[in-house]
């Protein structure tokens, strides 16, 4: 990770701790399969994603979110699963630091 990243990373952390977070909807996963497919809920899930560091980073191959920069993938074994995360931050209404988590889910690549 670069500093950039670092920082970025910082800040989605700040976010998580404060409640400023949520799981972003697609069509494609449903978040609460994929939760039980890795044996977690969701507080268990976001309490993973703050303590998430730089040796848990990758580079991401399946870019999604292209309307930023503000994202990151990481990787990691929860439950004995390799566990794909991609969270993104964006800004709300009121200016606060907000994280999606676009991706919790057994890894396929």
């Amino acid at each position: 990770m670069n500093n950039e990243q670092i920082k970025l990373l910082t800040r989605m952390k700040n976010a998580i701790k404060l409640g400023n977070c949520d799981f972003h909807d697609r069509k494609d996963r449903n978040i609460k399969h994929d939760l039980v497919d890795i044996d977690i809920d969701e507080n268990d899930a976001w309490k993973e994603m703050s303590i998430l560091n730089a040796n848990f980073f990758v580079i991401d191959y399946k870019p999604i979110y292209k309307q930023s920069n503000d994202s990151l993938t990481f990787k990691k074994i929860i439950n004995g699963k390799n566990v794909y995360i991609k969270l993104v931050l964006e800004i709300d209404s009121n200016g606060n630091d907000f994280v999606y988590c676009w991706s919790f889910h057994i890894d396929g690549g």
